[in-house]
């Protein structure tokens, strides 16, 4: 749907009054945060209303609370924080609502007390505090609120230590999100919309262990493998190919490095595994570099179908045609010949049968034919998924009809009524014998 001009104008002023608050935060903070000690998203905003009052109304509280659109008293209350606290930016931050004395709380039975750790022993430390809280009702009659049921079992340690870390996590990612610092980093499958939009829209990242000549075993080690690490366009399918000595983030972030150099496209985001390769250093290169930085799923290589279909391209047409070397130059320099053929010599079906090379050629002249190109490759795909559906589903209706006599016979126990079906199972062909 387009949007109307009125939308699209409000938008543009929402977005320019949110980029003048980020400058004027910054101001501020250079003026009045000189230590750069860690602000709340909140403490920020209220740091630029001191800096307002001291700096462009010199000082005078109604005139300054006027421009920021506050009232008086809480500018009048907040500048006194400030200044009581020596000009500690960290004094403006928000206290917190969690009452100070909690003695006078009404609390729950020591029955109430003693049944909530029963139903959780019973359930061999598994449920949580919704299931606890419903037995409770259920079997006893006794109705607590979740929370404090949770309370209880925080206080008799019965919560696991991972599920406290990850809701700790959980907060440490609030406050990250909360802070003005923009990380560019999500662990979702990227849209498919971005997968054949431009060069460079969608860049797959992937790490393949090739085997040394010196392997003894099969453990993926820096003694038994080099690391080739893969990073391939997903709208040309252009490959950057560049072999590491380990598997290490700091070996990872160098071969990026090198394969930026390479690739004729600025890369916008990037969509890698969750393998340590791809954290610290290379994270932080990612970040640095502006580009978004999606994660597959944990498990999921049809997050990132472009590079590990590459990597059994590799492995048929090159690793197991003696591309396998003796040493890590000579494996090195044998890669990069393998790299240019990849990208100017063989034809790709999905390109219609160009090379990578030629049709990024081809989106430069003519972006039309381009995207033809692509669209077709994905209509065949989508004939393919519906046919490998349909050979693997159960169409004829008396099929489905021995099928259900079988079922009925095999839930009533019936002997007689079970031979019979299985026969009717082979007449209908859909099974046979052994």
């Amino acid at each position: 749907m387009e949007k109307r001009p009125a939308d699209i104008a409000s938008s543009l002023i929402a977005e320019a009054k949110q980029n003048n608050l980020l400058r004027m935060i910054t101001i501020a903070e250079k003026k009045l945060n000189p230590f750069n000690h860690h602000l709340t998203f909140e403490a920020k905003k209220r740091l630029r209303w001191i800096y307002i009052l001291y700096y462009e109304e010199n000082g005078n509280v109604t005139k300054a609370a006027n421009r920021v659109g506050i009232s008086r008293p809480w500018l009048s209350y907040l500048k006194s924080v400030f200044e009581r606290g020596s000009r500690d930016p960290r004094k403006l931050e928000p206290k917190t609502k969690t009452p100070h004395d909690t003695s006078d709380r009404k609390r729950i039975s020591k029955e109430a007390e003693e049944k909530i750790l029963k139903i959780r022993n019973d359930s061999k430390n598994v449920w949580g505090k919704e299931k606890i809280a419903h037995a409770l009702k259920r079997d006893y009659g006794i109705k607590v609120n979740p929370n404090t049921v949770n309370s209880y079992l925080h206080k008799h340690d019965k919560i696991d230590p991972k599920i406290s870390l990850k809701n700790s996590r959980s907060w440490k990612a609030k406050r990250a999100r909360e802070s003005m610092e923009i990380e560019l980093r999500v662990k979702y499958r990227p849209p498919k919309e971005i997968k054949d939009l431009a060069p460079g829209a969608l860049v797959e990242k992937d790490m393949k262990y090739v085997p040394k000549p010196t392997r003894i075993t099969t453990k993926k080690d820096g003694e038994n493998f080099w690391s080739q690490h893969t990073e391939i366009c997903s709208f040309t399918r252009i490959r950057a190919l560049e072999l590491s000595g380990d598997a290490t983030a700091k070996g990872s972030s160098e071969a990026h490095q090198n394969s930026v150099s390479k690739l004729p496209f600025t890369i916008a985001c990037e969509n890698t595994d969750n393998g340590n390769e791809n954290n610290k250093e290379m994270r932080e290169m990612l970040k640095e570099e502006n580009v978004f930085h999606f994660y597959s799923n944990i498990g999921t290589p049809t997050d990132n179908p472009r590079v590990e279909r590459s990597h059994l391209t590799d492995e048929v047409e090159f690793y197991q045609r003696g591309g396998l070397k003796k040493d890590f130059k000579e494996q090195k320099e044998a890669l990069q010949k393998w790299e240019e053929f990849y990208n100017w010599k063989r034809p790709h079906q999905a390109l219609g049968y160009l090379t990578p090379m030629e049709f990024h050629e081809l989106w430069k002249s003519d972006p039309e034919k381009a995207f033809q190109i692509t669209e077709k490759w994905q209509v065949y795909l989508k004939k393919q998924r519906i046919r490998l559906v349909n050979a693997r589903k159960i169409k004829k209706k008396e099929q489905i009809e021995a099928l259900m006599k079988f079922i009925s016979a095999k839930l009533e126990k019936n002997k007689t009524q079970i031979n019979r079906s299985k026969l009717q199972l082979i007449n209908c062909q859909l099974c046979s014998l052994a």
